[in-house]
């Protein structure tokens, strides 16, 4: 309200002013001149006079002008240029803004606002067109490189054909799992709340989403290392089990073989815990922050894969579930998410029940 009372008293005094000496001088004009017809008298003596009446009117009208030119013409002026130039991609324009409060001042510290988050998206945009790309092609020319053998070299025997069609299938599954995280995490960018809510067994389902990646940690020889407590929760069952398998499978696949894949799930007073662990080579504590990101690859020379879509995709489903996701690494030793969701109010007082019950 002080913001808008500023520039409209501004405004106000502005317009009283010019129409108070507009009105004297024209008073005074029509007093000269009554005064002039009634006496019969020439404008000749008196133009001094007039001169100074009308010179006096424009210096005023300019030391009026001045500021509100300054107030007013110039912050839209440099608006209307600014805009131009962000219509034409330049994100790095800025306008200047001032030690004042109103409405324009506003509107400058709003466009600033968003002509920097709109630089932040093309950013984003870029990095996200090349990480793609780059993700993609790699499983593509496996694929296409595999199969050229397949179909020029003749001298295959069929355990290097079989190894090879492996291989092309493997890489294919890459690739449909990565389409079918876009379509996902684009729709989930669009939704506030889990589309659905249902009561199931949370340690159930996490048994399920290990054994259903058994072929890719037995292929490693890595042994699961499972502790869970009988945890019943309600949410949307289809939606957190894209989370674990996800968690699951980055942990497998950055686990060298041989190495524990951990899985612990534990029902505390405000949240469920659900924590993945690995013993892959860890994560730079300058990369942890961005790993999250579409993806992000980490960039250790023996890794040749990245986080691809996964982590994100994480991270939405942990938002829209209530609950947030973090991760501690060292390097050498490995990392461990840890997804904490909101214990449900229900259950809680279910508790409380039980408690006063049993005394």
């Amino acid at each position: 309200m002080r913001r808008r009372l500023s520039i409209r008293a501004l405004i106000l005094t502005a317009v009283l002013i010019t129409l108070l000496f507009a009105g004297a001088f024209a008073l005074v004009g029509l007093w000269l001149y009554l005064w002039l017809k009634e006496n019969n008298a020439s404008l000749g003596g008196h133009y001094p006079f007039i001169i100074i009446i009308f010179s006096s009117a424009v210096i005023i009208s300019t030391l009026f002008s001045i500021p509100v030119t300054r107030f007013f013409v110039l912050p839209i002026k440099s608006l209307a240029k600014a805009t131009q130039k962000v219509k034409n991609g330049d994100f790095s324009v800025r306008v200047e803004e001032r030690d004042t409060s109103n409405e324009l001042q506003s509107l400058v510290s709003g466009f600033n606002g968003m002509v920097e988050e709109l630089g932040n998206i093309q950013l984003l945009r870029t990095d996200f067109i090349s990480n793609f790309s780059h993700e993609f092609k790699t499983p593509i020319n496996s694929i296409k490189g595999f199969a050229n053998e397949l179909l020029v070299d003749k001298n295959l025997n069929e355990a290097q054909k079989r190894e090879y069609l492996q291989i092309i299938v493997d890489e294919s599954e890459r690739l449909a799992d990565m389409a079918a995280n876009i379509l996902l995490l684009t729709d989930l960018e669009h939704t506030s709340a889990p589309v659905k809510e249902e009561r199931f067994s949370l340690d159930e389902q996490l048994r399920r989403c290990m054994l259903l990646l058994e072929k890719q940690w037995s292929a490693k020889n890595i042994e699961p290392d499972i502790e869970l407590e009988e945890v019943y929760y309600s949410s949307d069952e289809d939606m957190l089990s894209h989370l674990w398998i996800n968690l699951i499978s980055n942990a497998i696949k950055f686990s060298p073989p041989g190495g524990t894949v951990s899985l612990r799930c534990s029902n505390g007073e405000d949240c469920v815990t659900v924590s993945v662990s690995d013993q892959g080579q860890g994560i730079p504590a300058d990369k942890i922050d961005k790993i999250f990101d579409r993806f992000y690859q980490v960039d250790i020379s023996h890794q040749s894969e990245g986080y691809g879509l996964g982590l994100s995709l994480c991270k939405r489903i942990a938002e829209l579930c209530g609950g947030d996701i973090s991760v501690k690494s060292e390097l050498g030793k490995g990392s461990i998410f840890t997804v904490n969701l909101p214990v449900e109010k229900k259950s809680k007082k279910q508790k409380s029940n039980r408690k006063s019950e049993g005394k």
